[in-house]
């Protein structure tokens, strides 16, 4: 955006407020500090608890099963707001924006702006563009436009934040939306996911969490299927950094070299969130899920072999 727009921009916004409302997974929390980030970039201002906003910005999940219901409930709820408050903005991104596209101002003519989840950068000039043509703004990327890790954050905590390895799955469940709306795996670069969590580190983070659709996967984009516990052991080396965690991990890419990482790394916590699925092996083969019990039970419990004797983690001074 050139800088006389971006200036303009941010003299229009200067004096509005925003509220973000996340529905989903830890992608999505990771998503919305981003996008928090990008509207204060522009000039708008976080609305205090409980006061009305000027621009609402629903973060929605496609996986959940009332995610429609309670996407179209609350925008119903906003209606007599909006109707009340002129020049207010609804904008809805995320998974269910990427599933269901202009359906969405279709359904709901008073939103204002539509976007995916592989242009959240794009909030802002969306708002923009949509206030000065006085007419929805339907915008939907079909691959990744540019990590979101790049763009400005305004984190949650102060001592806790998110860091995304890697976005999309390569995997082909039946029954799973994931790789549809987040697209195929793309892997960050190792260096630019260490440089984050230092900055991270020096600005007195001590906690973080890695994020993936399949953070067991990470250097697939790249080949090195080494790479993840890699990460996790340059992660130990990072000063002030006391704990490491990381989800969601896929139990048929649960390595050795992972477990072993895990074990002999102090800050890397002793704690997984496993996204098992509940059935039969002949129920998985049909979903194309390759979860039946005898192909995924050895390979994250690292083949019955019991896990390293693990070091005691730092403790704070």
């Amino acid at each position: 955006m050139p800088s006389s727009a971006r200036t303009l921009g941010c003299e229009m916004s200067a004096s509005r407020t925003y509220q973000i409302r996340t529905y989903g997974c830890q992608m999505n929390m990771h998503d919305s500090e981003r996008l928090a980030g990008l509207l204060e970039d522009a000039g708008y201002q976080r609305a205090p608890g409980g006061e009305p906003a000027d621009v609402v910005v629903f973060n929605t999940c496609a996986v959940r099963e009332n995610a429609d219901n309670r996407l179209y409930g609350n925008l119903g709820h906003l209606l007599p707001v909006k109707q009340s408050r002129p020049g207010m903005q609804i904008a809805v991104g995320g998974c269910l924006a990427q599933k269901d596209r202009a359906g969405i101002a279709e359904r709901a003519p008073w939103v204002d702006v539509v976007f995916g989840t592989h242009n959240i950068g794009s909030l802002p000039a969306l708002l923009e563009r949509a206030r000065v043509q006085e007419a929805a703004q339907v915008e939907i990327a079909e691959s990744l436009e540019r990590f979101p890790s790049v763009l400005p954050a305004r984190r949650e905590s102060s001592y806790s934040a998110w860091v995304a390895i890697s976005v999309g799955c390569n995997n082909t469940c039946t029954f799973c939306i994931v790789p549809s709306l987040r697209g195929r795996e793309e892997d960050r670069r190792p260096g630019d996911v260490l440089a984050e969590v230092r900055a991270l580190a020096e600005d007195g983070v001590i906690e973080v969490t890695l994020l993936g659709q399949n953070v067991n996967s990470y250097g697939v984009g790249f080949g090195d299927q080494l790479a993840f516990g890699k990460l996790l052991r340059a992660c130990g080396g990072i000063d002030g950094l006391e704990r490491v965690r990381f989800t969601s991990p896929h139990p048929r890419d649960f390595t050795d070299d992972v477990i072993a990482a895990m074990a002999e790394t102090p800050n890397v916590m002793p704690q997984l969130h496993m996204p098992l699925q509940s059935g039969p092996t002949r129920c998985c083969g049909p979903c194309a899920a390759p979860t039946g019990a005898r192909s995924t039970w050895p390979s994250w419990t690292g083949s019955g072999r019991p896990c390293p004797t693990r070091p005691s983690p730092p403790t704070s001074s």
